[in-house]
């Protein structure tokens, strides 16, 4: 049975969105298209879209491309925020999530921060997103207690919400060298370890590096492994590809039953790693109730995906769990971009034919 906890999605001015449209997802959801379509921006919307009751975690992202307050207008669809941000989804009932800006007081062309709305018991309320810290915000907006100021001065408002649908999680490059995020991973490496969990990992990985015979976390928390030499080494120095898999293996084992984003998912690697690779995630989230997204730019990444779900499938009982999504802008209207939807059988037949689908 797959497992799709997020079915559709509708995204108008975010970014170089105008307007851009989703109706089925399935399990597993490989993102490709040419440079410059959004790829990437498809990802954080998602991201959005999947925190919007805890923003906390979609703020880490803002970190990694350093936006704070005073370039917020580039999250807007040609930098005017005068048209807010909606992201929209249909499943039982309509969800819509709003963004928008919350104007500098002193200069009109300028933002001091961004907010959106969102049902809280039935209630629509304002909650403050990335302010200005020297910002004062109106009694029309939620009361909020936890304030975490980062981002070079500005404060990020964190929603106390307790509520989510799902967890999700999102991984991109600049995740996998940064110190917050490693910390993260080390975190939850540490409670899978707990629950004696580590040995899968041990598994997967020793498929790419058979040295492998063990790891840990250190005195000073970092991950490190067992080689067979007469020390452990930090897991990073087995190479980028070998952390990459290790955060994705990771961080899918701390979100069952939810979702996981991945961007640029083939980044670093070479190409026989990305069957096994596939392998260890269609396991994972066939066996833990997880919907996938990736984005990828690499043909090789394209045919292994088709290829470990063609030969796993019916391990898994699975019909028809995957697809591809390129992403092409519209030659009519600009801004606004369409996905054109390959199923695992149209897949296999343009890999089986060398047609070009990225």
């Amino acid at each position: 049975m797959s497992s799709i906890h997020l079915k559709n999605i509708e995204i108008n001015n975010y970014k170089n969105f105008k307007s851009f449209k989703v109706e089925d997802f399935k399990q597993f959801n490989l993102i490709f298209g040419k440079n410059s379509v959004g790829k990437t921006n498809f990802l954080e919307v998602l991201n959005l879209y999947l925190n919007m009751y805890n923003p906390s975690h979609y703020i880490l992202t803002f970190g990694y491309r350093n936006i704070g307050a005073n370039n917020l207008e580039i999250l807007f669809y040609n930098c005017d925020y005068n048209n807010s941000i909606i992201i929209k989804v249909v499943n039982s009932e309509t969800k819509k999530l709003t963004i928008y800006p919350i104007k500098s007081l002193e200069h009109l062309e300028k933002l001091d921060g961004i907010y959106y709305e969102v049902l809280n018991n039935k209630k629509l309320i304002k909650l403050p997103l990335l302010i200005n810290r020297l910002r004062q915000l109106d009694n029309s907006f939620y009361p909020i207690n936890n304030k975490i100021p980062m981002l070079n001065g500005e404060e990020v408002l964190s929603s106390f919400f307790n509520y989510r649908e799902f967890v999700s999680y999102y991984i991109n490059n600049l995740f996998n060298n940064n110190i917050e995020a490693f910390n993260v991973v080390t975190q939850y490496f540490d409670s899978l370890q707990n629950m004696k969990q580590d040995k899968l990992l041990v598994d997967i990985l020793s498929s790419i590096v058979p040295d492998i015979e063990s790891i840990r976390v250190s005195m000073n928390l970092s991950c490190e492994v067992d080689i067979g030499l007469n020390r452990y080494l930090p897991i990073s120095s087995l190479g980028e590809g070998i952390l990459k898999i290790f955060n994705y293996i990771v961080v899918a084992l701390s979100v069952k039953n939810g979702v996981l984003l991945i961007d640029e998912i083939d980044n670093g690697f070479h190409h026989s790693a990305l069957r096994k690779l596939w392998i260890a995630l269609f396991d994972i989230c066939f066996k833990h109730n997880i919907q996938l997204f990736a984005t990828t730019h690499s043909y090789e990444c394209i045919d292994a995906y088709v290829d470990v779900y063609n030969e796993v499938r019916e391990k898994y009982n699975s019909n028809d769990d995957i697809q591809g999504i390129r992403i092409d802008s519209d030659l009519r209207e600009k801004g606004k971009y369409n996905p054109i939807i390959y199923d695992s059988n149209r897949l296999s037949s343009a890999i089986e034919d060398s047609f070009e689908v990225r």
